[in-house]
């Protein structure tokens, strides 16, 4: 009924129960007194500001594994069972299905499957089935990913010679380089390798970047250290030194840029052990790897 009918009622009962057509809402008699409008019941929903891809994806690659995920924000007003998922492009895709945790936002994991077809960027649409919501993604597919951890995380696991590009579409091109996929967690690069039979350095500039066009362990002296910060994933730098005639080795992390100098402190700035195996000088014929 209209407003004016409403108010036309002579009387009426308490908890009479209307639809305003004016309001284009329900209201109901209070006893003194006519309701506000009722709002609807708050619904579940997407944020959409909030989709986030997670892994790497290059052709050539083997299936995508755990890592390759889409993750989305629902606000959740009800608990209930849910279905998100995304449309097929370039021969992969990603989903979920389950109940929600909790009532707020619940951050839900897509997981992929497939694999990369073309180097492309693919446009995904995630569609939240029981409510209707949509919203978007965009992911990058390259012929040659950033690093070995990145090719470790899309799925590769042998150890070998890889093509990498630590900046993507910037200025410097991709370049080869050897990935350990196998000794403590995989994706670490050689960036330094010296078997004193090929001789010794000769210079600070020589160690810095030497054989770059032979990565690999056989390589009596190869160096690839001028590109330590094109490589690390991290803040700090995280390095592994193995000595294969006892098969021993450490691993740790540091903050100190070992190119720039001898440090005066020991150990260096921001140094934290991982794993040590070896705790005096006489390193003797040594590779160096870090992710």
């Amino acid at each position: 009924m209209t407003l004016t009918e409403r108010n036309a009622i002579a009387a009426p009962a308490e908890g009479l129960f209307i639809y305003n057509l004016d309001s284009k809402c329900f209201q109901y008699y209070k006893g003194t007194a006519w309701s506000g409008c009722l709002g609807e019941s708050p619904t579940n929903a997407l944020e959409c500001s909030s989709p986030a891809s997670n892994g790497g994806y290059a052709i050539g690659t083997p299936p995508l594994t755990s890592a390759n995920t889409i993750t989305v924000d629902v606000l959740v007003n009800s608990i209930e069972a849910y279905n998100i998922s995304t449309n097929t492009v370039n021969g992969y895709s990603f989903s979920a299905s389950g109940v929600f945790s909790a009532i707020g936002l619940n951050t839900i994991t897509l997981s992929g499957s497939g694999t990369p077809i073309a180097e492309q960027t693919d446009s995904f649409t995630i569609t939240y089935t029981e409510k209707g919501d949509t919203c978007n993604i965009n992911i990058g597919v390259t012929s040659v990913l950033s690093s070995c951890l990145a090719y470790l995380n899309a799925g590769s696991t042998t150890d070998g010679i890889y093509s990498v590009d630590p900046d993507g579409s910037g200025p410097n091109p991709a370049y080869d380089c050897y990935c350990d996929m196998t000794n403590d967690g995989g994706g670490w690069t050689l960036v330094f390798n010296h078997n004193t039979a090929g001789g010794y350095w000769t210079n600070d500039a020589e160690a810095s970047e030497f054989n770059v066009a032979s990565p690999g362990l056989t390589t009596n002296k190869y160096s690839i250290l001028s590109k330590l910060d094109e490589i690390k994933s991290a803040a700090a730098y995280e390095f592994r030194i193995y000595y294969p005639t006892l098969g021993l080795r450490n691993h740790w992390s540091q903050t100190f840029d070992p190119r720039t100098s001898a440090s005066t402190i020991r150990p260096v700035t921001g140094y934290n052990a991982i794993n040590i195996d070896m705790t005096n000088n006489s390193w003797g014929r040594f590779r160096v790897i870090r992710r």
